[in-house]
């Protein structure tokens, strides 16, 4: 049966929705500021939506240009204002609009016909490619999905807006979706105007640079919000698509083995030391107090919930003797509950809230917690309830009640995501040295060539003597480091093994900066760490492989990651894609990942690839399900993880149903991409290996060509709004290491986001037209058709591609000395009109055309972001002429920052 006619219902609401949201805002503006700047909105908009459909009348151009010169500062801001918050309710609208489509379509499907992209689906595949349910039930049982927050700041919206936001939502959600008395729909219209209103009167932007703790908290938003709920709910799917297409019934009694959580959450907020100085080892206790507050108080309700519900009565139920025992201990122990006499289920969960209750009030640093046998004696305890009712005729109250808790607890603990620690190579190297000097072991490790470094250091792992005795004197840099270490060795203790993730080596060049990690460790007493390289830039990138296999054969390192079971490797995007450009940079990417893979196969060392992709095109970013689809084969094998950062995580994880597709849209490609890593590799042609290094070899140079250009730095300076988001206090950390304002040292989020904003996207393509042109039609095409890497390259080309509005982009030459733009724009046109034309060669049809979602949804926009981009550019043109001394400065810099916010929001885009 077609969907077509509920989708095309779906659309209608949409765009009732939309009207309403937009009519209520035009209303708010008459009331609030009067007819005439609702009037001068709609000539503004009016005036850009023609200019769009007839680009080169040179008479709206003035008009338009004449127009927004002659505004005044407060007129401007008010505009922009409007268009701001226009887009914030339309983003809501869709975002509603998508929870609809979703529950239409998941009504629709039938165990014969799964819904795609869904868990059900992705067993159904295995199923019918012959897989047994024992098969099925043991590689699901494997499968290992890290999805990791981080701190990158991409988003730009204040916490206060986001709560207006959902509650818009919230409000217009019961709008569309019940049948409402007349008094009941009046009563929603005004609270969503009175909503519009006072986020109209709200400030935009943060008034201070928010804290690391802020971040923290900003991000434990979001599994309140849906995490909490989502996961388990995807591993509920899990289990429920295995008992459909195997029947298991392992107990006989209706309730199968827990499987363990297919996806956990980690976390770099209060870890992430690289580039930051605010991030101190106070800072990563603080993050692991405010995450396990979040953890007990959600493990205290969901036990406050059960008290509610398993009310049986002891002569009416039966329990095992398991149950008894267990029972009778704790009343002997901890005294017998005057509550809930004759109720041996509450008699439990009494004990087991006390002990919850108890667990909050301890520190990081008291040690291991107030629950007798900590997180994961909670989980048995959970089971054993569950067991004892499936046992005693109660197999619905435990499927209902107690299976969703567990997969909880299993899946968040009493910790809710393990901290990941990251910190620059260069700091372990000083650190390292530091020990080795007080040892007595080396004077002058910093100058010893790699080889000799690698020599020492392997030696020293494996001698058991400490390097530095109790009380000695440490440079400062070291003793933060091995705080950090001593945060982490407390957290283990105090949360379980889960709650320690992964310690990150930022900018890994060779085996000694993994060793220097393992060092720091040892002296910090906390060996049985997770020592992470991180390979960045497109050499590092290259030589990954070779530094694989360099630790592997020393006898130190290789016992060290033979006890840990698993070598994790992180690849970083964003920085081979600044270094080298779109094409050479997922080349690149593509071949560290097949070389790593390899070296592992060959040592038999499990591998865990961590992907530190961005939420842009440019940083790697794109449809998560595709990209994984993608990955080389052979690099998966069940273990992957993800970075989720600044506004994928507002996209993905403000509403909860959402935030559920999400996962099955990762958990289905995932177990796509390692089922097929189970089966022997297929060989990837030669020629298109050679066909793509030729084109990314190509494509590097045309892209450096461009960076490198006399005077580049200074017409990226004049085209971009850069030092506009470098005022923006939307993260913690700085925009650019230390140093000068070298290209070097910008940081690669503000460098995409400054393109993004003026509309160019060049880091999303810039050098991928030059490339491609180094191959035949046919070839491309081939290469498209049968290659599921290249064609997600080219797929995600499109998408910046189309995104990209040269035309737009030439009104920021207006910012710029003439001499740069006849020097740049040339170059720039001509690469973007020749990477267009070389992708459609390559695809066989028009940008976007088999992806009309996407491209209606772009068309629709550009109307509305274009009056934005237009008063960027004037408003960036008077403050560039101002002095810092200017009185008018701050208010001018507030408008030029609302400006950034306004695209963000149009585009659903920022770094």
């Amino acid at each position: 049966m077609s969907d077509q006619p509920a989708n095309d219902d779906a659309f209608a609401r949409l765009r009732a929705d939309v009207d309403f949201l937009g009519s209520a805002l035009g209303n708010v503006l008459k009331e609030l500021e009067g007819e005439q700047l609702f009037d001068l909105v709609e000539r503004v908009r009016s005036l850009t939506k023609r200019l769009r459909g007839e680009p080169d009348r040179s008479d709206l151009k003035e008009e338009l240009q004449a127009l927004l010169a002659g505004l005044s500062l407060d007129s401007a801001e008010r505009v922009l204002r409007a268009f701001t918050v226009y887009f914030q309710l339309i983003n809501l609208a869709e975002e509603i609009h998508r929870v609809r489509v979703n529950r239409l379509r998941e009504g629709r499907s039938t165990p014969d016909s799964p819904r795609g992209e869904s868990v059900a689906a992705a067993v159904k595949f295995l199923k019918d490619q012959g897989w047994s349910g024992a098969e099925v039930r043991r590689f699901v049982e494997d499968l290992d999905i890290g999805m990791t927050m981080t701190a990158h700041p991409t988003e730009v919206k204040r916490y206060t807006i986001r709560l207006k936001l959902e509650r818009v939502a919230s409000a217009l959600r019961r709008l569309s979706e019940h049948a409402l008395s007349p008094r009941q729909r009046r009563a929603l219209e005004d609270e969503i105007h009175a909503e519009i209103s006072t986020l109209w009167q709200t400030r935009e932007l943060f008034s201070v640079k928010p804290t690391v703790i802020d971040e923290v908290k900003s991000a434990l938003y979001y599994y309140r919000r849906s995490l909490l709920r989502a996961v388990p709910q995807l591993m509920l799917d899990m289990e429920g698509a295995l008992e459909t297409y195997f029947d298991q019934d392992e107990a006989g009694n209706g309730i199968s083995r827990l499987l363990p959580p297919v996806i956990r959450f980690r976390s770099w907020i209060g870890g992430d030391r690289d580039g930051n100085p605010f991030v101190l080892p106070e800072t990563t206790e603080e993050a692991y107090r405010l995450q396990a507050d979040v953890a007990l108080q959600q493990a205290i309700a969901d036990v406050d919930g059960l008290v509610q519900r398993l009310s049986q009565w002891e002569r009416r139920v039966s329990i095992t003797p398991a149950f008894a025992t267990d029972l009778e201990e704790l009343n002997e122990r901890h005294g017998r509950p005057e509550r809930f006499p004759g109720e041996p289920f509450r008699q439990k969960l009494f004990h087991m809230h006390a002990f919850l209750r108890e667990e909050e009030q301890r520190g990081l640093a008291e040690g291991g917690g107030a629950y007798p046998g900590g997180a994961e004696a909670f989980e048995r305890d959970l089971a054993l309830i569950e067991e004892t009712l499936a046992q005693g005729d109660g197999v619905r109250a435990a499927r209902a009640f107690v299976r969703p808790l567990r997969y909880r607890a299993a899946a968040f603990g009493l910790h809710l995501a393990a901290i990941d620690l990251r910190e620059h190579s260069r700091v372990h190297e000083a650190a390292a040295a530091d020990l080795l000097r007080i040892a007595g072991v080396s004077d002058g490790y910093a100058e010893l060539p790699e080889r000799e470094r690698v020599a020492l250091l392997a030696a020293e792992l494996s001698s058991l003597r400490p390097f530095a005795p109790e009380g000695a004197e440490l440079a400062p840099e070291t003793e933060r480091a091995l705080a950090f270490l001593r945060v982490f060795r407390q957290a283990r203790a105090r949360y379980g093994p889960h709650a320690t993730g992964s310690y990150i080596v930022s900018m890994t060049e060779g085996v000694s900066d993994v060793l220097e990690v393992l060092v720091l460790a040892k002296q910090a007493g906390f060996p049985d760490i997770d020592a992470t390289p991180l390979f960045e830039t497109e050499e590092d990138l290259g030589r990954a492989p070779e530094v694989l296999s360099e630790l592997f054969a020393l006898p130190a390192y290789r016992r060290h990651v033979e006890r840990r079971g698993v070598q994790e490797v992180m690849i970083g995007y964003s920085d081979s894609n600044k270094d080298a450009g779109f094409l050479a940079a997922n080349w690149a990417l593509f071949r560290a990942q097949e070389g790593v893979a390899r070296v592992c196969r060959e040592a038999g060392v499990r591998l865990r690839l961590f992907h530190g992709r961005g939420t842009s095109i440019g940083r790697g970013g794109g449809p998560s399900g595709q990209a994984i689809l993608a990955q080389p084969p052979g690099s998966l094998n069940g273990r992957m993880r993800l970075t989720e950062q600044g506004e994928a995580l507002s996209e993905r994880y403000s509403d909860p149903d959402l935030a559920h597709r999400h996962l099955e849209q990762v958990a289905h490609a995932f177990i796509l991409s390692s089922a097929r890593d189970a089966r022997p590799l297929a060989e990837l042609p030669e020629r298109y290996r050679n066909a793509l290094s030729r084109a990314s070899e190509r494509a590097q140079r045309r892209y450096r060509e461009l960076l490198e250009a006399p005077g580049f730095l200074d017409f990226f300076h004049q085209v971009t709004p850069i030092e506009e988001i470098s005022r923006l206090q939307i993260g913690s950390r700085p925009v650019r290491r230390k140093g000068d304002k070298a290209l070097a040292n910008l940081r690669a989020i503000p460098w995409v986001f400054s393109w993004t904003q003026c509309r160019a996207n060049l880091p999303g393509w810039f050098g991928l037209g030059s490339g491609l042109a180094e191959l035949q039609d046919a070839e491309l095409q081939e290469m498209y058709r049968e290659w599921p890497f290249f064609r997600t390259i080219l797929d995600f080309a499109q998408m910046s591609l189309a995104k990209a509005d040269m035309g737009i982009f030439e009104r920021y030459l207006q910012l710029v000395d003439p001499e740069l733009v006849d020097r740049f724009w040339p170059m720039i046109r001509h690469e973007h009109r020749l990477s267009v034309a070389r992708v459609e060669a390559a695809t066989g049809s028009p940008l976007l055309e088999h992806d009309a979602t996407l491209a209606r949804a772009i068309d629709l926009r550009n109307p509305y972001v274009d009056p934005i981009s237009h008063l960027q550019v004037e408003l960036i043109r008077r403050l560039r002429g101002f002095t810092d001394e200017s009185e008018d400065r701050t208010d001018l810099e507030y408008a030029v920052q609302v400006t950034l916010i306004g695209i963000s929001a149009g585009l659903r885009n920022t770094g």
